[in-house]
């Protein structure tokens, strides 16, 4: 069947970012703060993606813990810092500087304490006060179906809402969708998933619980070292009462002090690009979220009078496509600590990316690297063939099993920044991304306090 429909120019801008997560956000602002002006287009009701509608409130790979001094190493600033700063302020999150580092309710491993706990609601208002204060114009509950393109550049994005099928115009995109939907539509090579089988990492419905002990819960984890719970787990496998196929249960208190995110639920052979099998996961997912807990009021400590408090309407999700770029960042990369010429990000989050079997097993943890520094090339952020779409979130150029360190949303949002920055080089000097001038783009990075090196 085929339908043939007209569509009308409804916006132009200079610069479309389509998604209004993390990455997304930050190109917004970052290019709107030279000038440009500015459109988000985000499929849900409010901005920050994962962390705000799939409840992930937990913002990591800024900060390090320093080993050697015991204190948080920043490896992540400009942007992040002034959200996080303006958060802390307004009691909207909770500053990782004031909790103890090796005994912190905030995902309980020290390795975790650069972690920076957020609340939703407060992260969608500052979120929408910035895009104002900074001029960009944000266009909620509207999906990307297509774009409008000759051989090398994007000229609209055909997009859905209340309003109908329109066009809206640009002179350069941003792909903060995650799943790289833009780059796919434009016909630029990518990968999705595992190379071997095309098989993703496990997705996961987060849920939050209220009227939690944390005394009483973290007492139990210092006298029994349960970080994870795999002995409680371990027990409650033995006797028939765990059947979950993932064996570690994570919870990480919130902004107020009885209530926890829990990351628990590992979900196996979800597509994050396929429509009925998101759907069929939230239905599964919603399911397997009562029956655990169930499972944790009886058995966990600190649990015993908890509540459900929410279950996020939207499922996190890991992994699905990664463009094939001018430069790939390669598992060697991450194992040499190989700083490039055109590094625009740094991330310090470790190789987090579960088997797509296994949802307990890192297939890279006992992988050594000579320290914790993961340096991202401008060129990873640059598809083939598309001389105005620049890439920025999980979905850049990227081997998967170095996916991990990338994914996070303080390196997202750091590429981000430098996504909208290089947006503004290029719609400034008429040239494509690939041919702006780096050292113009580092420059601007370091002017708003960027961290290129450490």
């Amino acid at each position: 069947m085929r339908y043939i429909k007209d569509v009308q120019t409804k916006y132009s801008y200079e610069l479309v970012v389509c998604g209004g997560g993390m990455s997304g956000f930050a190109s917004a602002i970052s290019a709107a703060s030279k000038g440009i002006k500015t459109l988000i287009v985000e499929r849900n009701g409010c901005l920050g993606g994962v962390a705000t509608s799939c409840m992930v409130n937990h913002l990591l790979g800024a900060k390090h813990v320093d080993s050697s001094t015991e204190s948080l190493k920043k490896n992540i600033s400009g942007l992040f810092d002034i959200l996080a700063d303006r958060l802390i302020s307004k009691n909207y999150a909770i500053d990782p500087n004031k909790t103890a580092l090796y005994d912190n309710p905030h995902g309980w491993y020290s390795t975790l304490a650069e972690g920076l706990v957020v609340s939703s609601e407060g992260l969608k208002m500052e979120m929408e006060l910035m895009c104002k204060e900074s001029g960009v114009d944000i266009l909620y509950l509207s999906h990307i179906c297509d774009v409008i393109k000759d051989e090398s550049s994007i000229s609209h994005i055909i997009v859905h809402n209340k309003s109908g099928l329109f066009a809206i115009e640009g002179k350069c995109f941003v792909d903060a969708t995650s799943d790289a939907d833009i780059a796919v539509y434009c016909g630029c090579p990518y990968i999705k998933g595992r190379e071997t089988d095309g098989l993703m990492a496990p997705a996961s419905l987060m849920m939050h619980l209220e009227n939690v002990n944390t005394e009483k819960l973290r007492t139990y984890i210092r006298e029994n070292n349960e970080h994870r719970f795999k002995k409680l787990i371990k027990v409650l496998k033995e006797k028939g009462i765990w059947s979950f196929p993932y064996d570690i249960f994570i919870c990480v208190q919130l902004t107020k002090p009885d209530t926890y995110m829990i990351n628990t639920i590992r979900q196996v052979g979800v597509d994050g690009t396929d429509g009925s099998s998101i759907s069929n996961a939230i239905i599964d997912g919603r399911d397997e979220s009562f029956r655990l807990f169930e499972i944790v009021k009886k058995h966990f400590p600190g649990f015993e009078n908890s509540a459900i408090l929410r279950i996020a309407d939207n499922i996190g999700i890991r992994e699905t496509n990664r463009i094939k770029g001018v430069y790939t960042l390669t598992v060697e990369d991450l194992i040499e600590n190989r700083k490039f010429d055109d590094t625009i990000a740094i991330s310090s989050y470790g190789w987090d990316l579960p088997d797509p079997n296994k949802p307990s097993i890192q297939p890279m943890e006992k992988t050594k690297r000579k320290n914790c520094y993961t340096y991202i090339p401008y060129r990873s952020l640059l598809p083939l063939g598309i001389d105005n779409l620049i890439v920025t979130g999980r979905s850049i150029s990227v081997q998967r099993d170095a996916l991990g360190p990338v994914r996070v949303m303080g390196p997202c949002i750091a590429m981000g920044q430098a996504a909208g920055l290089a947006s503004y080089l290029s719609i400034n000097s008429c040239c494509s991304y690939i041919n702006i001038d780096i050292t113009n783009l580092k420059n601007l990075l370091v002017e708003q306090n960027c961290i290129l090196d450490l």
